[in-house]
């Protein structure tokens, strides 16, 4: 006799979350400085990025402007 496709849907999701969850407990969280730290370094970072890549887009910008006569 087949087994009930719905039953055997159940019993490997509650497998996956117990395993998601015995996962979870293995993670080394980092402390609240460490976190803060690390939050501003992408922050400044992304600033960073982003403003070099706006002052790469005008430059190419009026490079294709003088070129094509825009």
């Amino acid at each position: 006799m087949k087994s009930n496709p719905v039953f055997g849907f159940i019993k490997k999701a509650k497998q996956y979350l117990y395993e998601v969850r015995s996962e979870l407990g293995k993670i080394v969280w980092p402390d609240k400085d460490k976190a803060t730290k690390t939050t501003y370094v992408v922050v400044i970072f992304i600033v960073l990025v982003t403003g070099f890549l706006g002052v790469i887009d005008v430059f190419f910008s009026k490079i294709f402007s003088y070129f094509f006569q825009i």
